[in-house]
């Protein structure tokens, strides 16, 4: 069997396919029988301009990845899927058509101007608050923010909740994964990565086998889950809820944590580390909190925004790089390096290997694919 780790498929479906075979990984339109594959998270929302378009191929996506044996294909739980039963478990497509349309016609009279650096603020991604937020937060108070509707979460459809509704219920979605990379070390494999904060809280400040934290962080998904089977049955809309590890956004509050966070450099120019570092809701997280002897896969972040968050972090071969790669970023004490490739296995630090291939961005021929040697 081989065994490979793919980086968040936010794109075209076509796309999709066109990786996974230059990978020699399918047999007709399917995965041929020696390949287990790994999605790390992420199924919708790679166009928010093509809003349509866009939720039709995650959904497309996400119905390819489940419709193989669960022993062939195994699913993360992102940020983007997640959203679907948290933040947006109650809402129309009418009254979320509604909320799109104010909160694009927002940004476009703000001349906001996105980018992959910015979290639908400004370009230095401080949180500036838009002069018509409250506008849209008294027409839609069950919403986060404008942001959310405009341009995170454009692509929604009550079709795409139902979906992973189904998908956690049967069991197809999962927090955390161990496994063993091709050089041999053991590795913890999640949507954004695991910190010193989400140790503490399941109770495993000390532990570094990524088994037992993987196992760990299951268990409180399925808590979860089970919490809202019956609702869910019965056709109630009430939110999954990850807390204190992942905290969904609320009315005028974005989400943070666990599928939320991504790491920074609190000490870069314009860091806004009061926001960032929120301890009930980090958006952001000080590589310095990676719990060393730990490595880590994760998706998520992708490298523009890696480049732009790390700053004097980044190396000059990762700073040269515009977008996509697989990248390590490893903590050895106090020193935080961020750069190309997979980093050899070293003592004494904590290494989070980062594989969101921005393949909405690229050529499928520059978008790589993780192999390693085993799931535990």
């Amino acid at each position: 069997m081989r065994t490979f780790v793919m980086g968040d498929p936010q794109a075209p479906f076509a796309k999709m396919m066109e990786v996974l075979a230059r990978h020699g990984t399918l047999q007709g339109d399917r995965l041929a029988p020696d390949i287990v594959l790994v999605s790390i998270g992420d199924h919708f929302d790679y166009d928010f301009r093509g809003f349509q378009v866009a939720g039709q191929e995650g959904l497309r996506i996400l119905r390819w990845l489940a419709s193989h044996d669960p022993a062939q294909t195994v699913i993360l739980l992102g940020n983007h899927d997640v959203s679907r039963v948290m933040e947006l478990v109650a809402i129309t497509d009418e009254k979320f058509a509604e909320a799109r349309s104010l909160a694009q016609a927002i940004d476009a009279g703000d001349g906001v101007n996105f980018d992959d650096r910015s979290d639908s603020r400004t370009n230095e991604g401080a949180h500036v608050p838009k002069p018509r937020e409250p506008e849209f937060r008294a027409a839609f108070p069950d919403l986060p923010s404008s942001g959310l509707a405009g341009r995170d979460y454009a692509s929604f459809s009550v079709e795409q909740r139902t979906l992973v509704q189904e998908l956690l219920l049967a069991g197809r979605f999962h927090l955390a994964l161990a496994g063993e990379l091709a050089d041999g070390r053991p590795a913890l494999i999640t949507h954004a990565g695991v910190t010193t904060r989400e140790l503490a809280m399941l109770g495993l400040a000390d532990e570094r086998d990524p088994r037992a934290i993987a196992a760990a962080l299951e268990l409180h998904l399925a808590r979860a889950i089970e919490h809202v089977r019956e609702p869910w049955q019965a056709g109630l809309p009430m939110p999954l809820s990850l807390e204190p590890l992942h905290v969904a956004g609320t009315s005028g509050e974005e989400g943070g944590g666990l599928l939320y966070h991504r790491p920074t450099n609190p000490m870069r120019r314009g860091a806004d580390t009061a926001w960032q570092l929120a301890v009930a809701r980090p958006r952001r997280f000080d590589p310095r909190s990676l719990p060393l002897g730990l490595t880590q896969v994760a998706g998520h972040n992708g490298h523009a925004k890696c480049v732009f968050e790390l700053g004097d972090w980044a190396t000059p071969a990762a700073q040269a790089r515009k977008h996509g790669g697989i990248r390590t970023l490893r903590r050895a004490g106090e020193t935080v390096v961020y750069d190309m490739g997979v980093a050899p296995p070293a003592a004494n630090v904590s290494d989070l290997i980062l594989i969101d291939g921005e393949l909405r961005r690229l050529p499928a021929s520059e978008v790589d694919l993780l192999p390693i040697a085993t799931l535990a």
